[in-house]
């Protein structure tokens, strides 16, 4: 996944998670414009990662990373979020990193679970990060964690 920039950022989470477009059009509604109008966050957003919890982190993304169990379809929509978060982790000006942190990294450390399933999804650079921020926080890493994020390194 190459990186995504602020500029690209809407053009690209509808490309690539399509199941946001409603939420995108409540949001983009509060400001008098539909969806298929906003082509930068700051039309509808004071921030990135404000955006991003509103149109998916929230609705879509946590609540499939908390489930017990998810089937193919789940899996699926996850490896695209996971992508998505990849290329906000891989923004080549920097700007989205913090937003990635913020509005998806933070919230696998929700629990063992949530951890484990990110680490089956995430991307190398999303696994650093990951890591980093266990490390950051004290949380013990497994080993397991680490080794998937070797195994993918570039």
């Amino acid at each position: 996944m190459r990186g995504i920039t602020s500029d690209e950022l809407i053009s690209q989470l509808v490309r690539l998670i399509p199941e946001v477009e409603p939420h995108l059009e409540k949001a983009a509604g509060r400001h008098g414009l539909r969806a298929s109008q906003v082509s930068h966050w700051e039309q509808i957003s004071v921030h990135p990662g404000t955006l991003l919890s509103e149109v998916l982190a929230h609705p879509l993304f946590q609540p499939l990373m908390e489930a017990p169990e998810i089937d193919a379809a789940g899996e699926e929509f996850l490896q695209r979020c996971f992508d998505f978060i990849e290329g906000l982790e891989t923004d080549p000006t920097g700007g989205l990193v913090d937003t990635a942190y913020f509005t998806f990294l933070e919230s696998f450390l929700e629990s063992r679970e949530v951890l484990d399933r990110a680490f089956r999804f995430a991307g190398p650079k999303t696994r650093k990060e990951t890591l980093s921020m266990l490390r950051g926080w004290k949380v013990p890493v497994d080993p397991s964690w680490e080794d998937s994020a070797e195994n993918t390194a570039p």
